[in-house]
């Protein structure tokens, strides 16, 4: 016959329950806002990183790119706390697209553009670089990118601007996207014909390359795979045809 709980037993279960119940109820609330903890509350923790990357490095290279811009007299670039703060929001929730992702930076200026560069490497872009046209061009030609960032105006006038690198790299390429990022940007022009977008704002610019990465992979998901089945099964058939 069983022996039966002692009645001391039974009142340290009765104790223990309520500490169990919390941890359940611990438990439950992370897993319903697990994305949320993750994509939002942890890489703004202090020492926290987000898949590896350090989002205060990030900031301060956003902060730095955004300062050079408001202080040329020139550009004057401004842009409301609330815009750079939501680009890097977006940055995090979107570092899976950023990782590894293939940049060509076209400019005969690149100093200009050292704090952007800075900012896309540490979130694991893998970014190159080309001071002139015909360099670019070359490049494209024997390797593979995500994504060209490109200035519009060139210093050598026996270079081709941005808008003739583009209509040059789409005699051989009518995929690649390119994004020009310019120190004076008119608005009323609009964005150049066969260009994904134009921008003069750091912000800008991050959500531009993560809407040209985000459409491309999209692209490649829909793709139809190569079934090698498929294929052994329909060379079978044309044999016996």
């Amino acid at each position: 016959m069983e022996k039966l709980l002692t009645e001391n037993e039974i009142l340290k279960i009765i104790e223990v329950i309520p500490s169990l119940l919390w941890i359940l109820f611990a438990v439950c609330i992370f897993m319903l806002f697990y994305k949320r903890i993750r994509d939002e509350l942890l890489p703004n923790l202090t020492g926290l990183k987000a898949m590896g990357i350090e989002f205060s490095f990030v900031k301060s290279s956003i902060d730095a790119a955004i300062e050079f811009g408001e202080k040329s007299p020139k550009w004057q670039i401004r842009v409301p706390a609330k815009d750079k703060e939501g680009a890097l929001k977006r940055a995090k929730q979107n570092l899976s697209i950023l990782n590894n992702a293939r940049i060509l930076w076209v400019d005969d200026h690149p100093e200009n553009n050292r704090n952007e560069r800075r900012m896309f490497w540490q979130l694991r872009t893998i970014t190159d670089t080309a001071t002139n046209s015909s360099a670019a061009l070359e490049m494209l030609k024997i390797d593979v990118y995500d994504l060209v960032i490109s200035d519009i105006g060139r210093d050598e006038e026996e270079d081709l601007s941005g808008l003739q690198f583009l209509e040059r790299l789409r005699e051989f390429d009518k995929k690649t996207p390119v994004l020009f990022y310019v120190g004076e940007l008119d608005p009323k022009l609009g964005v150049p014909a066969g260009a994904f977008g134009i921008t003069n704002r750091p912000d800008e610019l991050l959500h531009l390359t993560i809407d040209s990465l985000a459409r491309k992979h999209l692209e490649d998901l829909t793709k139809p795979k190569f079934n090698i089945a498929e294929f052994f099964k329909s060379q079978f058939r044309n044999k016996l045809k």
